[in-house]
């Protein structure tokens, strides 16, 4: 189990997560592609589904630390990074 939340967690953000298990975090799970199926099963994880990200085939999530680490063994989930403010250039 380690080492696949290696592969699918940057070191520092795995860190940040097994530090603080109830943090509240918004996340961006990244799938093999966006299925009705892989969104209930973020949600009976106890996520909430804020976006659905077509282009780049991921959820935008927020909920609880542990329960973004136990998404992580699902089979579909390719990588789970920290859900970060977007700029435009100007």
């Amino acid at each position: 189990m380690a080492s696949d939340l290696n592969a699918k967690l940057s070191r520092a953000f795995l860190e940040a997560l097994q530090a603080a298990p109830d943090a509240d975090i918004a996340a961006i799970v990244r799938c093999d592609r966006l299925e009705p199926d892989h969104e209930a099963e973020a949600e009976a994880a106890g996520l909430v589904i804020r976006r659905r990200l077509r282009f780049v085939r991921g959820l935008a999530v927020q909920g609880r630390a542990a329960d973004l680490l136990g998404l992580a063994s699902a089979s579909w989930v390719v990588r789970i990074e920290p859900d970060q403010p977007v700029h435009t250039l100007h």
